[in-house]
């Protein structure tokens, strides 16, 4: 018995001691674009929190091969307009550290060439379609959700119950193995970094549990999120951007949140108080689109107000629109996301005009929204109307 209380005892040692030489961890278990479908994520909060946390270094959800092409996963707001833009403001040194598979492997695998490349049109939601929020949980759940037993038993169900019998097992599979070189890719980063250094980690919520298991078995120490204290509303405000607003607005306003008639209305608001001071032809876009989505003003109203703004939007930009590929007409959650500001005007006095039953009016707005685009965006584009501008 003494001899075991003796092994134990400098086993405890043995641990405080490795935590003591290295860097502690802070694992921020993210949702990918839930910054703008749930005001306690939002950005200015993830912001907020790195503020806490006063990181000596950020290890971002990238490959170190994609990252030093500054090519990112178009659906991880949290990462190339979050967290990356304000590391490098602060000069926060930045460390890639996903992991993906070879071409051939996700081809033998999947029977793709590319993980990354959407159909010619995207479906609806579903891996490689529009990104879109629907459960509670979503809109509602905290900075710190990742956190929680719930979540990270939910998690463990997955891994453990996952595929059902006899289904394709190849994705539980490879998640499993991709956390695992993440870990390893984080150690990597820890070696560089002293006792006195704390390391953040934004990354899926997905893989914070299984990651931190594996940096705990070898030495470093742990630190939850939530030690850190919630996020004031007074914190967030000090830390929202223009970009922030015009983000949540097009997100919610724009994409396919608005087809399920399911937008954060709490966001939408802060986005307009926060734009109360300007005037740009953008924010009296949005605001008729909301004005029209709310169903304040009648489709006759909205058609008036389009067309006097339309003369004045002329080489006019949005903000934010959160496309990855140029060469189409879609982002990652709007099938229009890719339409100059001016043709968006358009293709809504067209949505109008439908509304209406107008159909001249309505075909020659689509015309003008279909002039000087190559044939490849103009099939795509009308494939999305038929689907879509209801």
């Amino acid at each position: 018995m003494r001899i075991k209380l003796l092994l134990t005892f400098y086993f405890f040692i043995a641990v405080q001691s490795s935590y003591a030489q290295k860097a502690k961890v802070v694992i921020l278990g993210v949702g990918h674009s839930t910054q703008l479908i749930n005001y306690n994520q939002q950005p200015a909060a993830i912001r907020a929190f790195i503020d806490k946390v006063k990181p000596s270094a950020i290890c971002i959800e990238r490959s170190p091969e994609e990252f030093s092409r500054n090519d990112f996963y178009e659906f991880t707001y949290e990462q190339q307009y979050t967290t990356i833009p304000y590391a490098r403001e602060n000069k926060i040194p930045l460390h890639p550290i996903d992991w993906l598979p070879s071409d051939k492997d996700i081809d033998l695998a999947f029977g793709l060439k590319d993980l990354e490349i959407p159909k010619f049109t995207r479906q609806k939601n579903g891996f490689l379609g529009f990104t879109t929020f629907t459960e509670k949980d979503a809109f509602e759940e905290g900075l710190y959700f990742a956190d929680d037993k719930k979540h990270i038993d939910s998690i463990a169900s997955w891994y453990t119950n996952h595929p059902p019998k006899n289904a394709f097992d190849f994705p539980r599979r490879l998640f499993l193995y991709r956390t695992f070189l993440q870990s390893r890719r984080i150690q990597k980063v820890l070696e560089d970094y002293s006792m006195s250094d704390t390391i953040l980690v934004v990354i899926g919520a997905f893989h914070k549990n299984d990651i931190e298991k594996n940096l705990e078995q070898n030495g470093y120490e742990i630190i939850q999120p939530n030690t850190f204290g919630a996020i004031t509303d007074e914190e967030m405000r000090k830390h929202f951007t223009q970009e922030d607003a015009y983000a949540i607005l097009s997100f919610n306003l724009l994409g396919m949140q608005s087809q399920l008639n399911k937008v954060n209305k709490k966001l939408i608001d802060l986005a307009f108080e926060y734009l109360k001071e300007t005037n740009t032809i953008e924010k009296q876009f949005f605001t008729i689109k909301n004005a029209s989505f709310t169903n304040a003003i009648s489709s006759k109203q909205c058609i008036s107000e389009y067309l006097s703004l339309l003369d004045k939007a002329n080489n006019e930009k949005f903000t934010w629109i959160g496309v990855k590929d140029f060469t189409r007409v879609d982002s990652y959650f709007d099938p229009f996301g890719n339409l100059s500001l001016a043709k968006r005007i358009r293709l809504e006095l067209a949505r109008e005009y439908r509304k209406l039953l107008k159909e001249k009016e309505f075909t020659k707005e689509i015309a003008m929204v279909l002039n000087g685009l190559n044939d490849y965006k103009k099939q795509m584009l009308n494939q999305y109307i038929e689907q879509y501008l209801f």
